[in-house]
């Protein structure tokens, strides 16, 4: 077995080596190449054999390095009376007593070791001799060229395939989570990496009132690395090697932890794993959005070309985490907005109202869910819920149009459900607002019965239908039949209103699709999960109620904007 550290033999040079050592009749002869503080050889022939399994020397026994340092051949016939050598120590230590080596050159023409013969006894080197050397020295060295070459073209076909997977795998993303994902499994796939990282730069304290910047982990519900979560927020400065890199915007490199550890000693090192470990800056234009870690489990060396590919890797990572950040800061704004436009609900005289406004969890299904009441001139009350086909900006902008006009036909004129949702089909016609939605528009009279009940009056067009609840938890949908056409399709669709009563003690659910509906699922399977859930939490005040609902069917996790509206009739 080849010894730590020891240098494996090369086929391809020990036949260089063999060939040396037949064409002048020598004991020895070797492939060699002087490093920063040992001459190794990849190449040998008829080396003693403790040589021989470690394949290398210090740079004290090197005559080889005289070859790279003079820049040209060497021949001695006795090293033992030569000016500059006789007191050389592989003479002693090794018994060398004759020398010739040729210059062997890599890919770019610099003279890196040689191709040798030794003698254990004094040899005059001929001029067929060193002839020779010199053309198996050529061959030598046009060998080490080609490896080059086909290693650089392997270098560029490994950069290439990292960086198409990591375009591809980008090229999906929308989240700061799901870039770190996808820069993970990439560099796990393609650079071997047992984990990778982001840390992103972000205020001190939450509310952006003082407090010097920090870079805090991306996390992901399917990263199992106890340390980075350990430093999960690091400041934003040289005493860590993330905060390092970010600050100065220069990439890092250690060989072992124990290299990184020594310059970072307070860092928490409990659960720390790995070896070799790289830490690159997210630059994108010009900004310096954090930094990002690859890890490797032994000790990796790092080639200029393994550089050049993860230092690619990182700015296309900056990209896509740039772009992740513009379109979260666009989706809050647009949440902001959205929760701007939510109404005041009124406090109708024997009716309890209460509504919530959910957006998507993902952020990136933000749309046209909205809710409304309106208290009208006769005592009325008007109830509506809506829902804008699309889940963008455009959306959320035609919902705030349409709730808008809605409100203000209910408020302006004192009619059926049927008709106002009439005048806003012709209103958006008129008006020249774009766009499809579904709504539920109810109306509430203002006199009871003689049971104390109230009328209720609805319209549907193209919507889920409402759901009263009664007293005692007993379910029932107001479907009314074929749900009329959305509106904003055709503006003289003819609507029609239905009738139903509602009994003391009764709750009116109106909600968007968010509620009840799942990819994949019939929508009856979703209606009929949600008339159990509000029939089992009937007896919760209508907040609670609402509250109960939604945490039940959809919890925190909202695949969908979610408007849901309540009416409870009071005794």
């Amino acid at each position: 077995m080849t010894p730590p550290g020891a240098v494996g033999a090369d086929p391809s040079f020990d036949r260089y080596a063999r060939m040396v050592s037949r064409a002048l009749g020598t004991s020895v002869a070797l492939v060699t190449l002087v490093e920063d503080e040992r001459q190794v050889f990849p190449g040998a022939c008829g080396l003693p054999s403790d040589i021989d399994e470690v394949r290398e020397t210090p740079l004290s026994h090197s005559f080889c390095h005289y070859v790279v340092i003079d820049q040209a051949p060497l021949a001695v016939s006795d090293l033992r009376k030569d000016a500059r050598l006789h007191q050389h120590p592989a003479i002693a230590d090794l018994g060398v007593v004759a020398y010739a080596g040729w210059p062997i050159t890599d890919h770019t023409g610099a003279i890196v070791g040689s191709l040798c013969a030794l003698e254990y006894e004094p040899r005059e080197w001929s001029a067929a001799d060193l002839e020779m050397l010199e053309d198996l020295a050529a061959a030598c060295s046009t060998e080490l060229a080609e490896r080059a070459k086909r290693g650089f073209e392997e270098h560029l076909s490994q950069r290439s395939r990292v960086l198409l997977a990591l375009s591809e795998g980008l090229s999906v993303t929308h989240t700061m989570v799901d870039v770190a994902q996808a820069v993970e499994q990439i560099a796990q796939e393609q650079l071997g990496c047992i984990q990778a990282g982001m840390w992103l730069r972000a205020l001190g304290n939450e509310d952006g009132a003082g407090g010097p910047d920090i870079l805090a982990y991306v996390d992901s519900p399917t990263n199992a690395w106890e340390s980075a979560r350990l430093n999960a927020a690091l400041p934003l400065d040289d005493s860590n090697p993330l905060g390092e890199t970010a600050l100065h915007g220069v990439p890092l490199y250690f060989r072992s932890r124990q290299a990184q550890n020594e310059r970072y000693p307070h860092l928490v090192l409990t659960k720390q794993i790995a070896e070799s470990r790289t830490f690159q800056p997210l630059v994108s234009r010009g900004a310096v959005l954090g930094a990002v870690a690859f890890l490797w489990e032994d000790v990796h060396e790092l080639s200029d070309e393994d550089r050049i590919t993860i230092e690619a890797l990182a700015s296309y990572s900056a990209q896509a985490a740039q772009r992740a950040l513009l379109l979260q800061e666009r989706l809050d704004a647009l949440v902001i907005l959205q929760s701007a436009l939510l109404p005041t609900l009124p406090d109708p005289k024997s009716l309890e109202l209460a509504a919530r406004y959910r957006p998507a969890a993902s952020r990136d299904q933000v749309g046209g869910d909205w809710y409304d009441a309106v208290t009208m001139s006769s005592g009325a009350t008007g109830l509506m819920v809506g829902d804008v086909v699309g889940h963008d900006i455009a959306a959320a902008a035609v919902m705030g149009q349409l709730r808008t006009m809605l409100r203000t036909i209910a408020w302006a004129v004192d009619d059926a459900p049927a008709a106002h949702v009439h005048r806003l089909d012709r209103a958006m016609r008129d008006l020249d607002v774009t766009g499809m939605a579904s709504l539920v528009y109810a109306r509430v009279e203002p006199e009871p019965d003689p049971d104390g009940g109230r009328t209720l009056l609805w319209t549907n067009a193209g919507h889920p239908p409402p759901i009263l609840v009664s007293a005692d938890g007993t379910v029932e949908f107001l479907d009314g039949g074929v749900p009329d056409l959305f509106v904003g399709v055709v503006p003289d669709t003819a609507r029609v209103d239905h009738r139903a009563t509602i009994a003391p003690g009764s709750t009116l659910l109106l909600y968007t699709d968010g509620l009840a509906e799942r990819r994949g699922e019939d929508i009856s399977v979703g209606l009929d999960r949600l008339a159990a859930v509000a029939g089992r939490h009937h007896r919760l005040d209508v907040e609670a109620f609402l509250d109960a609902v939604i945490g039940e069917l959809v919890g925190t996790d909202l695949r969908d904007d979610v408007a849901v509206l309540a009416v409870r009739l009071h005794a």
